[in-house]
This record gives C-alpha cells, structure tokens and sequence, in this order.
C-alpha cells in the first residue's frame, strides 16, 4: 500500500519568477558557460513540487526578503571550481571555492551514481495479528536534481529528501530501506554538496542581487 499525502501553501506571489522561469535563467546560464568552452558544470536544483503557491495579495515577496528554495551552479575552469546561485527573487556572485573534493567523488564513483535509485520507504506494522509491509511517499517533500555535465554526457538524479527518513509512521518504525539509501553513492554525493553549500566559509560568502 503506498500512502500518498498532499499539501497545499497559500503565499503572497508577485515580483518573483516561476520556477520554469529559474530553471530557464539557469540554463541560459550553464549554455554560457558551455559557451566560454568550460565543459564541467555541476547544478544543484532544491524544489518541492507538493507545493502550490497561490497568490492572496500583491505584496512583493522579493522586497520582503522572502526565502526561496535556491539552485546552485557549480563549474571548473582551469584546476579551480567556482560557485554561484540563483534562486526565484535574486542573482547571486560567483565564489571560488577550495573544497571541490565532491568532484573527485563523483568521477570516482560515476559508473554506480549513473546506476542508483533510491528505494520507496517501508515499514512493518501488525494489522489484525499479522505482519504487513506498508510503503509510505508523500508529495509535499523537498526534492534535488543533481544535474553535472562533463565533457559529452551529462547525468541526471533526482533525490527526494524523504527518503532519507529513518522512522514512519505513527508508531516510528524503521524505515526498512533507510540504509540501503543512506549506503548509496548517490547518497553520500547529496551530502558532501550539502556540507558544502551550507558551510560557513560559502554561504556567508554569496552577495545577492535582486532581479
């Protein structure tokens, strides 16, 4: 039995894109990059498609400082990786950063990531004193696409954050495929860019400007 939760946010909406309208700045942006002959580009998008937001006013998010889900672009150009972000309301500058190990992870561990899908999460529960295995999805999560184009091919995998959920249900009982997805090189490549983008020496390092 899959369980299936959606939900639904009224906001105020207006100044802000759409998130077809960042996705279409940000490939405007790698094609630029592309462009100027840089072929190792790493995007990092966060979004929730359970989200609708609906408009209740003509109040100005971007001016009231509201706080979106953002997309990370990362790319090398001569042995150095760079950083920017872009998110619905601002543009952000472009950083350099030191730690780029997360690349040297992902060639070194490409074949499998290529590979890898994350597993629904399950767990056991006693229904009129027998055993069942129930899975349980909700659509209102927080999502990641790790999209890295290098050279020729570019890879493409989603994550839903989810998944990573270690108890479920109203009784918290083990996510049965917690490990296996927490295991996965996909996984652990999710976490070192996490690590990154969150680290104090990055993001206290973007300046923002408003679109």
């Amino acid at each position: 039995m899959v369980i299936v939760f959606f939900q639904v946010f009224t906001i105020s909406s207006f100044g802000q894109l759409t998130q077809a309208q960042l996705d279409s700045i940000v490939n405007k942006y790698v094609l630029n990059l592309h462009s100027t002959g840089i072929d190792t580009v790493c995007i990092y998008n966060e979004y929730c498609t359970g989200c609708l937001f609906t408009p209740t006013s003509t109040a100005n998010l971007c001016t009231d400082n509201f706080s979106s889900l953002p997309t990370y672009i990362f790319w090398k150009r001569n042995g150095k990786t760079f950083i920017t972000k872009k998110d619905i309301c601002f543009d952000y500058s472009t950083i350099a950063i030191s730690n780029n190990s997360f690349w040297q992870y992902y060639f070194t561990n490409k074949n499998k990531i290529k590979k890898e899908e994350l597993k629904t999460p399950k767990y056991t529960e006693i229904v009129n004193g027998k055993k069942e295995t129930r899975s349980l999805d909700i659509d209102n999560s927080i999502y990641f696409k790790i999209t890295i184009d290098a050279g020729n091919e570019s890879v493409t995998k989603n994550i839903n954050s989810f998944y990573f959920t270690e108890h479920l249900g109203a009784s918290e009982e083990i996510n049965l495929n917690y490990g296996f997805n927490m295991a996965t090189s996909l996984a652990n490549l999710h976490f070192q860019i996490q690590d990154l983008i969150k680290h104090e020496s990055v993001k206290n390092k973007f300046k923002r400007t408003l679109r």
